[in-house]
């Protein structure tokens, strides 16, 4: 059937139902045995008696009263109602008001409990859409603790199998976590100062002025760090300016300057202004080799030491100066600082009287700082030459959290023989337990040489003993509570630096020793990448800690049953290696007694 046709077969049901709602009478059609108009039970009854009269007449009753009593009238008129009900039906139907009209309490109560079971059905339906989310929530959960495990998995693969990698003793890169907590609060104060010392490796800037960059952008901080009084090498970074020469000493390496004390200070190196006057100045460069953080500072520290009465330090900066006195004459080490209102490119620094300067620390006031420490020619076993009181005062001030040592070059060609290696592991050991010793919240990271190259029988080759020199320095730092960083294998490990001689552009000079600037800026960033992904893998376990313990408990129960099973199988073997024993001692007697 057609659409059309069902829709008018409906509409004409509908119609005829409303039309038999509008013209059906109200008191409904009886259908049946229905009395005449004018009949009703009373007739009936006279009807009945007129009958009985006359039948009593006929049978010759004189006295009709008694024929019909009342007795008989209320009989009959029920038995009459009787009849009248069973032999009729009444058919009614609803009007159109009670047609649209609300259902009756019986109806209502139907409709109550359908939605009851409505209800019902709905909350059930609400628990497994709750189920369902739940699941939803599992699926995803797992799907992160596997990008987890994936993750965790790719670190860890960098810290135990990738050359760059930093060594750590017992393998715990947490000692680190420490350090991390200050590079990520140091952007709110008070400055964190990172010291690399090294040889001629990183002079002029190299190599540090890149670290120093890019921690500065991760972290925070402005300036080139602290310089000498008077700097004896050229640096790309600062241009300085005295007007009166000073006596300088310098703890070690190829242009050392020995005192007949201690007091280098924490630079390994010292100026002396014996009561006069001079005008030191310090000017960032600005040029393509000096980076964008380096050439803006905030914040003058004057490191001094054994000063004399009324020493006199005055700051220009613009048209600006401020001057500070240190009045009584003190043999302690002392630090004057100056808060700038805005950022500097120069400043100027007249001192006079008498006074050992240590240096002069130029940085923002939060965020990293980095101290460029070069010492050509050096081993870097001078610390223990340095006064313990003077480094261990400095370090506390310029709150020191990271200490890099970049040797072992200038020693190679002076080993002949595996003596020599045991000689300076030994030594370089002593320098980083002095230097943990005191200033022990600082971390060491002590970095060794680089490939280096020269001709055996005519061939360009890597050092002898090299590498064996590079592994004694490695155990040092490791049996000593520091980290390695092993330079020579990032470059390719044995006679890599030919190749990075060859490079174009070249990243080694000629010499077949040092890095050119742009192979310095390789090196530099390759640490900086290693020392990141170990920031980074700090940050992730950090932000999963949950997963990470859990983890952890896990390998340690693995690890716990695992101990058990190799200790149950030692004593296995412990007890057959004696049953066997036994055998062989019980046959031995037996061969004897024959």
């Amino acid at each position: 059937m057609k659409a059309y046709i069902s829709l008018i077969f409906f509409l004409s049901v509908m119609a005829v139902l409303t039309l038999l709602c509008l013209i059906f009478p109200s008191s409904g059609i009886t259908i049946g045995a229905k009395p005449e108009p004018g009949d009703s039970v009373m007739t009936k009854i006279d009807s009945l008696a007129l009958d009985s009269i006359e039948d009593a007449r006929l049978n010759g009753v004189v006295d009709t009263t008694v024929v019909i009593d009342d007795d008989s009238i209320v009989q009959y008129e029920s038995d009459f109602l009787d009849q009248l009900s069973k032999e009729s039906v009444t058919l009614t139907f609803p009007s159109l008001s009670q047609a649209l009209s609300k259902r009756n309490s019986d109806k209502e109560s139907a409709e109550s409990k359908l939605q009851k079971a409505e209800e019902e059905l709905r909350l059930q339906i609400e628990k497994d859409s709750l189920d369902k989310v739940r699941e939803e929530q599992m699926a995803q959960e797992e799907k992160e603790r596997k990008a987890f495990e994936d993750t965790l998995k790719s670190y860890r693969h960098f810290a135990e199998k990738s050359s760059a990698r930093i060594y750590f003793p017992d393998n715990d890169f947490h000692l680190m976590d420490k350090l991390f907590v200050s590079l990520q609060n140091c952007n709110r104060g008070p400055v964190v100062h990172i010291l690399h010392y090294g040889d001629s490796q990183i002079e002029s800037d190299r190599i540090t002025g890149y670290i120093r960059e890019q921690f500065q952008k991760k972290f925070g901080g402005y300036g080139p760090g602290t310089c000498p009084a008077i700097q004896p090498i050229h640096s790309y970074t600062v241009a300085q300016t005295f007007s009166d020469s000073l006596p300088r000493y310098i703890a070690d390496g190829t242009l050392q300057q020995k005192l007949s004390d201690d007091h280098y200070g924490v630079l390994a190196q010292m100026a002396k202004l014996r009561g006069g006057k001079v005008t030191l100045g310090y000017t960032t460069c600005n040029n393509s080799k000096v980076y964008s953080h380096a050439k803006k500072f905030s914040q003058v520290r004057l490191l001094v030491g054994n000063t004399g009465e009324k020493f006199t330090a005055k700051l220009r900066w613009g048209k600006q100066d401020s001057t500070q006195v240190i009045e009584a004459a003190t043999p302690e080490f002392s630090v004057i600082t100056w808060k700038l209102d805005t950022m500097v490119t120069s400043v100027k620094l007249d001192l006079s009287g008498t006074a050992e300067l240590y240096g002069v620390a130029m940085d923002g006031k939060s965020g990293v700082a980095m101290d460029n420490i070069p010492l050509r020619g050096s081993s870097g076993t001078f610390f223990t030459r340095i006064s313990s009181h003077l480094l261990s005062s400095a370090m506390k001030e310029l709150n020191v959290k990271l200490i890099l040592l970049e040797f072992g070059g200038n020693y190679t060609p002076h080993i002949y023989s595996l003596d020599r290696v045991e000689k300076y592991k030994q030594m370089i050991s002593n320098q980083i337990r002095y230097l943990k010793r005191l200033h022990p919240g600082a971390m060491i990271i002590l970095i060794g040489p680089a490939d280096m190259s020269q001709k055996i029988n005519g061939e360009l080759q890597t050092y002898p003993f090299l590498e064996e020199n590079i592994e004694g320095m490695k155990q040092a730092a490791l049996e000593n509570g520091a980290a390695f960083w092993d330079m020579y294998q990032v470059m390719g490990g044995r006679n890599s630096m030919i190749k990075w001689v060859e490079h174009v552009p070249a990243w080694a000079a000629s010499d077949y020793i040092h890095f050119t600037p742009t192979g310095a800026g390789r090196i530099a960033d390759m640490f900086v990448q290693s020392f990141m992904n170990y920031y980074d893998y700090y940050c992730f376990l950090k932000r999963n800690k949950k997963w990470y313990d859990e983890l952890k408990a896990k390998e340690a129960e693995l690890a716990k049953k695992a101990a058990q099973e190799q200790q149950a199988a030692q004593a296995a073997q412990a007890a057959q290696a004696k049953q066997v024993n036994q055998a062989t001692q019980v046959k031995q007697v037996n061969q004897v007694k024959k």
